[in-house]
């Protein structure tokens, strides 16, 4: 018969109960596992928006409305066409979602004059412009190979072999073509997506007097993917056009052409679909890494 092992106890007969939700051992790691897998799942989740924005944002002046838009691809190529690209954007966003929000509590601790303390707005907005940009940075091939794998006619195209044919046709440089704009939208992605959520999750929780729990994490998710759907608009713009057409020089070159087609109002094309992504997307991210951050050992965000 098995003995039961008694619980440790201090010098005065007390027992000691040993804590249950010890730090990880990599914090690190475990912030990339747990935002890796809530931005994949989400970006798998909303694939179809995704597709459905690409080509809105590539019709220029004729293009059509999100429903539209949407009806008329899968008038003429089919239901499964709207998850096109979905290979390349899961793992992408395995990768860059694993680097974009699991960078962002780091950086932002390396920001904070003191651990533990709140750093502040401004500091939150450059900690989010740091761990975008970088994540962009290294992971703009995999962006570009699925934005040209959404587009019209591209039937058929593995991810595999659009990749070939951008490093036969434009050299291995090519798949970082449309990196500057692919950087500057996702420094102003997640500093948008992550300060917003946090300092929007500050006021509710702490001056409105609302529980850290699902309710909480939609309302201010919700709040979050408007703010940012609105500021990336543009520079999403930009970085379409520029993945699709290697005619541009560069980020200017494109932001003139798209004006002189279609005026300021150009820049935002597509803001509609890109909410309809953005919002649902930004939402599943942060309510699915609140709920997986405690398996690894997380705290809450």
């Amino acid at each position: 018969m098995l003995r039961e092992v008694e619980a440790p106890s201090n010098e005065a007969g007390t027992s000691i109960t040993p804590p249950t939700n010890a730090s990880p051992s990599f914090p690190l790691a475990a912030g990339f596992a747990a935002s890796s897998i809530s931005v994949s799942s989400a970006v798998f989740m909303t694939n179809w928006v995704d597709v459905i924005k690409i080509r809105q944002q590539v019709a220029g002046p004729e293009g059509k409305n999100l429903f539209s838009t949407g009806v008329s691809v899968v008038r003429n190529e089919g239901v499964l066409a709207l998850y096109r690209g979905v290979t390349p954007a899961v793992l992408r966003g395995m990768l860059y979602g694993g680097l974009r929000i699991g960078l962002y509590s780091p950086f932002k601790q390396a920001l904070s004059s003191e651990a533990g303390e709140d750093p502040g707005l401004g500091l939150k907005i450059v900690a989010g412009m740091g761990s975008g940009a970088v994540a962009a940075g290294i992971c703009n091939p995999t962006d570009l190979v699925k934005t040209r794998m959404q587009v019209a006619g591209a039937i058929g195209r593995s991810s595999w072999g659009v990749t070939q044919e951008v490093i036969r046709e434009e050299g291995v440089i090519g798949l970082w073509k449309g990196t500057t704009p692919s950087m500057v939208r996702a420094a102003l992605l997640t500093a948008a997506q992550c300060a917003t959520y946090d300092e929007v999750k500050l006021l509710f929780t702490r001056q409105l007097g609302w529980e850290d729990g699902v309710g909480t994490h939609l309302a201010v998710s919700g709040v979050a993917g408007l703010v940012t759907t609105t500021v990336t608009a543009p520079v999403d713009m930009i970085k379409t056009n520029m993945f699709v057409n290697p005619v541009y020089n560069g980020p200017w070159d494109c932001v003139k052409d798209i004006y002189r087609r279609m005026g300021v109002r150009g820049l935002f094309k597509g803001w509609s679909a890109n909410w309809a992504r953005q919002g649902p997307m930004t939402t599943l991210v942060f309510v699915v890494n609140e709920t997986v951050r405690p398996i690894f050992g997380l705290g809450a965000l």
